[in-house]
């Protein structure tokens, strides 16, 4: 419809331009929705299409144009099951691979979007796919065995500063996982094995002097003004304005996020004014070396230009927040900005949407894109860097670092630190980068979070290893907190050696310093290594000085800890008299003081007292209980699962009991957190029984099947049970030759050549086993073999 506009001109209603078939994207007559009943009918079947899990919503606004580009990236999805979008930045990839995502059927596990963006290092890719899709892994190959039997769509976005880390896991799970499909976004492929690429380029732009008639059937175009119109209702596009939204268009080569940008400027501008000042800022916003293709200059121009719109508080808001590399509440923007009045200008910000709002526990905190958050860190002077860094500092220091000082950070502050891991560990960076003396408490606060959650021991062990390097000669204090968490780390690995030498140089330290709780940590510290270490004498006195520090100290929730600790001790000493008598005062103040976090352990302990006295039925009830409160931490539930694993044995089940046993083995295995040796041997010893009555397939058969239960499955596993295998789900040895060929990528008649079997009876050998592993594709059965090669079954005597 044609209307009168403004300026002299005629105007086009911008409803013309979206009315293309929402199926096939084409044309539409006037007055329909759909070009013709097959699309009406096919769009009302995908409507009722049951959705699989998953994170991928809607955008708010109208996805314009790029259907040839969905649709080419659907066709390379279709035969390889890694698809990177590269291009530059403001290109739409996000856009574009989210849009194909939410179009894909057939992955019943699930289309799930992970951000990498505010992930700084290689070894924390797994943990922001893991922690996306709520499975606590921290391997590819863990990861992998939490998705193996899912069919599920992955979608990385932003990997170009990950690329080698993120080809690496990308390889490692499709290897494993025959359902899983991956797309990626970034500005360079991965170069992984199998990888398919896709350049995404400019919108269309019309060509040559064009009518606004023609101007509209341009995306570029179509994109400026559905945006503008969305800012202005009363913006068209006009005879008048026609040629300079084109020249807009083409200045900002057809980048969808720059035409974005500048469309919403036109509230204030018009076309041609706005292309007066993209012209005369595009030297001076770009950018040299490598990357310095027009297109980047012109999102810099973009962007630019809307910062230099900002106030000069919106400004100073913008450059300091962009030390922030993950989400932040308000009065952490109030303290990096150093700003007096920031609720303004990040109102400001937001409503011009340089700020996404996000909900974190029912609370709204806010997050950059990091396009912006890349453009205010090129601004943001040395002095800014310094004085944001310093804040940031401080804040998380105060925030957090005065629980250092207690017997252990409380639950309720390791949940407040799990919400600023990302910013925690940019303000660790920042602090070892500057040679910042609270490097070592803040390593120490991340560390804390770390262990809580049974990860990362590794990363933690060195990051602590170069703090402690770091720590200022006349910090004693410092010293202590970093070898007291350097014990519990290594520890943890199984470095028994190195833990000792670590917990008594804690102690030393401590003894110098007026901290009893620390002191306290110190000894506990002190007391478990040597008992790890078979010195069983030499660690009492530890634990009973600890304990007799923690009485004084009044601390219910440090008593029960300790408490735990040493009647753990006193089972490892074979010492049952001693752990019950502290477990008769541990279980009523665990019931007190109600925590769930504070009870676990000491329920397990109870579990552990029970084997010792023979009550098998005690001892199921004590671990299932723990493992019902606790089933995330890899430690824990190591622990618990072997306990209940025992009780199965003792029972006489021992197929149930070799499964758990297994599941716990391959749990520490993948979190690389050796059970202490006492434990190992009682976990030893139960598969030995087990393993003697029973016919050595079916043990075999029964360690598979434990290893193959990823952690986020083994509480249910544990305490609701899970059948073995029904053998007629078994490949035979013919069947499995089969798959094995079809992995090494033989056709049907390669190999029934290679077996001297007609190609009908392969294809009749193939359709089985497709239906006994669950898998559709000789694809999947290749990523089943190759699951089979490379995990091969394991002594679960090992413990790790």
């Amino acid at each position: 419809m044609v209307t009168s506009g403004p300026a002299g001109g005629q105007s086009v209603d911008p409803a013309p331009l979206r009315r293309t078939c929402p199926v096939c994207a084409g044309p539409v007559r006037p007055g329909r929705h759909y070009c013709a009943n097959a699309c009406r009918q096919l769009a009302y079947r995908r409507r009722k299409e049951v959705a699989g899990a998953g994170n991928i919503v809607p955008c708010p606004d109208m996805f314009i144009g790029r259907h040839e580009e969905i649709a080419a990236v659907g066709r390379l999805l279709g035969g390889s099951r890694l698809v990177t979008v590269t291009g530059p930045a403001g290109s739409g990839k996000t856009r574009l691979a989210t849009e194909v995502a939410r179009r894909r059927r057939g992955h019943a596990g699930g289309v799930w979007l992970i951000d990498l963006a505010a992930v700084s290092r290689g070894a924390l890719v797994v943990l922001a796919i893991a922690s996306t899709l709520g499975i606590r892994a921290e391997s590819p190959v863990a990861l992998a065995e939490a998705l193996t039997g899912r069919k599920v769509l992955l979608v990385l976005d932003n990997c170009e500063h990950l690329l080698p880390e993120c080809a690496a896991v990308a390889e490692e799970l499709l290897a494993r996982c025959g359902g899983l499909v991956m797309l990626a976004t970034s500005r360079e492929a991965l170069r992984a094995r199998g990888e398919r690429v896709f350049p995404l380029g400019e919108l269309t732009l019309p060509v040559g002097t064009v009518t606004r008639h023609q101007a509209a059937r341009s995306d570029a175009v179509r994109l400026f003004v559905d945006r503008a119109s969305a800012v202005d209702p009363g913006f068209r596009l006009t005879d008048a304005n026609a040629g300079a939204v084109v020249a807009l268009c083409e200045r900002l080569d057809g980048m969808p996020l720059a035409i974005e940008l500048a469309a919403r400027r036109v509230r204030v501008l018009a076309p041609a004014d706005l292309l007066s000042c993209l012209a005369e800022r595009l030297d001076v916003l770009s950018v040299g070396g490598r990357t310095s293709a027009s297109r980047h200059r012109s999102l810099n121009a973009a962007i630019g230009w809307d910062y230099d719109s900002l106030t000069a508080g919106e400004q100073a808001l913008w450059r300091r927040l962009s030390v922030l590399a993950g989400p932040f509440p308000l009065d952490l923007a109030k303290v990096v900005s150093g700003l007096d009045d920031v609720v303004d200008a990040l109102a400001g910000l937001e409503a011009k949407s340089l700020l996404t709002p996000v909900d974190v526990a029912g609370a709204v905190w806010f997050r950059q894109l990091e396009s912006i958050r890349v453009f205010g860190r090129e601004r943001l002077t040395a002095a800014e860097l310094a004085s944001a860094g310093d804040r940031l500092a401080e804040w998380m220091l105060a925030r957090f670092g005065t629980h250092l000082l207690d017997f252990s950070v409380p639950p309720s502050v390791l949940r407040e630190i799990g919400k600023h891991w990302h910013n925690l560990v940019v303000t660790v960076e920042w602090a070892a980068s500057t040679g910042d003396p609270r490097h070592a408490p803040l390593a120490c606060v991340l560390a804390a979070h770390w262990l809580d959650r049974g990860i990362n021991a590794a990363d933690t062990q060195d990051m602590l290893v170069t703090a402690l390097r770091g720590a200022p000669a006349d910090r004693p204090d410092y010293a202590a907190l970093l070898v007291s968490a350097l014990s519990t780390v290594t520890n943890v690995r199984g470095e028994l050696d190195e833990a000792r030498s670590h917990a008594d140089r804690a102690v030393e330290l401590e003894r110098t310093l007026d901290r009893p709780a620390r002191l306290a940590r110190a000894l506990d510290e002190q007391g478990h290594t040597r008992s790890c270490a078979g010195d069983h004498s030499g660690a009492k006195p530890c634990y009973l000085e600890s304990l007799e520090l923690l009485r004084a100290l009044g601390d219910p929730v440090a008593l029960l800890g300790s408490l735990n600790n040493l009647a753990w001790a006193a089972l490892s000493w074979s010492e049952p008299a001693l752990a019950a008598e502290l477990l008769s005062e541990a279980l009523p103040l665990a019931a007190r003081l109600g925590s769930p976090s504070t009870v676990t352990s000491v329920v397990h302990t109870a579990g552990v007292l029970a084997l010792f006295e023979g009550d098998t039925e005690t001892a199921g009830s004590r671990f299932a209980d723990s493992l019902a409160v606790d089933s995330e931490n890899p430690h824990h539930v190591a622990y618990t699962v072997d306990g209940l694993g025992i009780v199965a044995v003792e029972r006489g089940d021992d197929r149930r009991g070799l499964r758990l046993l297994a599941c716990a083995a391959a749990i520490r295995e993948r979190a690389h957190t050796p059970s202490e040796p006492f434990w190992q041997e009682r976990v030893d010893a139960a598969v030995a029984a087990a393993s003697t009555r029973l016919r050595p397939r079916d043990v075999a058969a029964a360690r598979t099947a434990g290893r193959k239960v990823p952690l986020e499955r083994a509480a249910e596993v544990a305490l609701h049970g899970v059948a073995p295998p029904p053998a007629e789900r078994r490949l035979s040895a013919q069947e499995h030759t089969i798959a094995t060929l079809v992995a090494e990528g033989f056709t049907n008649d390669r190999i029934a050549r290679r077996l001297r079997v007609s190609e009908r009876t392969v294809t009749t050998h193939l359709e089985r086993i497709r239906e006994k592993l669950d898998v559709r594709s000789r694809a999947e059965v290749a990523a089943w073999v190759a699951r089979e090669d490379q995990a091969p079954v394991r002594s679960t005597t090992t413990g790790a």
